[in-house]
């Protein structure tokens, strides 16, 4: 019963948000779309091949099972990684605002921060824990039974055993976070860190451990990005918008604005005036225009439909035997619902413009590819009981801790 409540706390919700999103892409991007290729069509129908790609993807992991995603993690991570480095390479990166942090291959393009994120949670979920003797020392999952019909027994590894690949996980993250620095995308490298911390607590290390490196490495991040132009900009304008009108004060301004014309019913789609002052209303501000169009009663249902994911990730997550299984879960749901936090808080004014995107409905085709396996991993660890081998069976997890 709890997994068929978890699955409709996370599929409906989902594929709400995702309709949204074709909605508010379709609207607010057709005049940008018009002026710059001459088809109104153009944004709309890559946010389609997107989000259909992303719902093969979170097919396919539920398909392949738990065991399998975390047996490809490194792989996965190893790719994600290269396509982040792959931003400083001339004549593919992109620069733009600032920054280096955008693909550009043929008729692709994007972030490969999005993918990279989740790459980073799995990764760590994988090899960061100790293993157990005889269990499949690919996923720490018990052993199939031998001829006697019984798994061998599990005596976990000295921490000293456990500490190559341990340490190989840690260090993969720290380069990956590293790398989203350089570029510099600091509020992908903040939500990275938080994915990678949030899977060493699915692991079991304790708070009194995470809490105060978590500390240290915002500290970090802050002192780091206080050093760019760029920030200190953002920050200017953040606090006092009236005198930065030409700069990102005018957006502050703006978004202001929206929020305080905003009605419970909306002022209609297309109706609105931040579509026409914001620098991209279908991807940056979009939760902006869903409340100044559709109304607060449309926003609070999308702040729902977001609590909801995050409580599926949470209840996935609940109880599992398995701790790969539970970093899996709670990684993959953070690296979801941060963004959609934060995109939220910039747009009613709680935080700096920083620039994210809000998963399965802004305009963001890296971002949904993401979301797409992010939902697939947390529903296929819902669905374990019945994706594990039939020699595997659930109640053994217990044993696997």
């Amino acid at each position: 019963m709890r997994r068929r409540v978890s699955l409709f706390l996370l599929l409906v919700p989902a594929f709400a948000l995702a309709a949204l999103g074709v909605l508010m892409v379709t609207s607010t991007m057709a005049r940008h779309a018009t002026a710059t290729f001459g088809d109104p069509r153009h944004f709309a129908v890559r946010h389609l091949i997107a989000t259909g790609v992303a719902v093969v993807v979170a097919i396919g992991i539920v398909r392949a099972g738990p065991a399998r995603v975390l047996r490809a993690a490194p792989l996965v991570f190893i790719a994600a990684l290269l396509a982040a480095l792959a931003v400083f390479v001339p004549g593919i990166g992109v620069r733009a605002a600032g920054a280096r942090r955008w693909l550009h291959v043929g008729v692709l393009s994007g972030s490969p921060a999005p993918i990279l994120t989740v790459a980073i949670g799995l990764v760590v979920a994988a090899w960061g824990r100790a293993r157990v003797r005889g269990e499949d020392e690919r996923v720490g999952l018990p052993r199939a039974p031998g001829v006697a019909g019984t798994p061998a027994p599990a005596t976990r590894i000295t921490a000293f055993e456990a500490l190559p690949r341990r340490a190989l996980a840690l260090a993969m993250a720290f380069v990956a976070v590293l790398a989203l620095v350089v570029e510099p995308d600091f509020s992908a490298a903040a939500i990275a860190t938080a994915v990678a911390l949030t899977a060493l607590a699915g692991l079991g290390f304790r708070g009194r451990r995470l809490v105060p490196v978590a500390v240290a490495l915002v500290l970090v991040l802050a002192l780091v990005a206080s050093q760019f132009g760029y920030v200190g900009g953002r920050l200017r304008g953040f606090f006092a918008p009236e005198r930065d009108r030409r700069g990102k004060g005018f957006e502050v301004l703006a978004l202001a604005r929206a929020n305080a014309s905003a009605t419970p019913g909306g002022a209609g789609l297309g109706h609105g005036e931040a579509r026409r002052r914001l620098s991209s209303p279908g991807s940056d501000y979009v939760f902006a225009i869903v409340t100044e169009e559709m109304g607060k009663t449309m926003a609070l249902a999308v702040a729902l439909a977001w609590l909801c994911i995050a409580a599926s990730a949470g209840l996935a997550a609940h109880g599992l035997g398995d701790r790969r299984l539970r970093a899996a879960a709670l990684s993959s749901g953070l690296a979801l619902v941060a963004p959609a936090a934060l995109h939220v808080a910039v747009c009613i004014g709680l935080v700096p413009i920083i620039g994210v995107t809000m998963p399965l409905v802004s305009y963001d085709p890296a971002t949904t590819l993401a979301a797409g396996a992010e939902l697939g991993v947390i529903a296929a660890i819902l669905l374990k009981p019945s994706m594990l081998p039939s020699r595997v069976r659930a109640p053994d997890l217990a044993g696997a801790a």
